[in-house]
């Protein structure tokens, strides 16, 4: 058996990993929308609002987190040994903190830059979310190479994105059309 399609799925594992874990922590800063100006301001949350049900959101994301990597350890079932790589994991997986970014005001407002400007910042957030996939990645195949087998098989079930899991293929109706042509044509 060829180590190749291992590896090819070590990595798209640990790029989903890496990705999903990013879309988890990602903050999205969309302009106010024509619409949202005139509506009540019931609907309408102050900027302490919004900061606190941030925090708040992110503490919850934290929170998981954090539950999800104390169940992998249990079922991992880790060694001594293993315990150093496994802390090398957790500090190279954690989320950043967006939270600190802005406090230091990184955060331009938008509406006062030029497109030029707009782009390139733009660009050195995507190197900056780029290079924490690559950090990411290759904390999760470091990890992955100090398991035993056993280990890499509970790894790799349990890292499976959820809609995986789930049987996302029932959703859209591939499972009615498999069973249509496992029975054949009906007369």
């Amino acid at each position: 058996m060829s180590r190749t399609p291992a590896f090819l799925r070590t990595t798209a594992l640990a790029a989903v990993l890496a990705t999903s874990s990013l879309m988890a922590t990602a903050q999205t800063a969309a302009p106010p929308s024509p619409a949202s100006s005139t509506a009540s301001p019931a609907v309408q949350a102050s900027p302490a609002e919004r900061q606190a049900r941030q925090a708040e959101h992110h503490a919850r994301m934290a929170e998981r987190h954090q539950q999800r990597l104390e169940q992998l350890k249990t079922r991992l079932q880790l060694t001594s040994e293993q315990e150093p790589a496994w802390r090398a994991y957790v500090a190279r997986m954690a989320p950043p903190d967006h939270r600190a970014e802005a406090s230091r005001g990184e955060r331009p407002d938008f509406a006062r830059l030029t497109t030029p400007q707009r782009i390139e910042r733009m660009k050195a957030w995507q190197d900056q979310r780029q290079a924490a996939h690559a950090q990411r990645m290759e904390a999760t195949l470091s990890f992955y190479q100090a398991l035993n087998p056993q280990q890499q098989q509970v790894f790799d079930q349990a890292t499976v994105p959820g809609f995986m899991r789930a049987g996302m293929k029932h959703r859209h109706g591939h499972d009615r059309h498999d069973q249509v042509h496992q029975k054949g044509p009906q007369s």
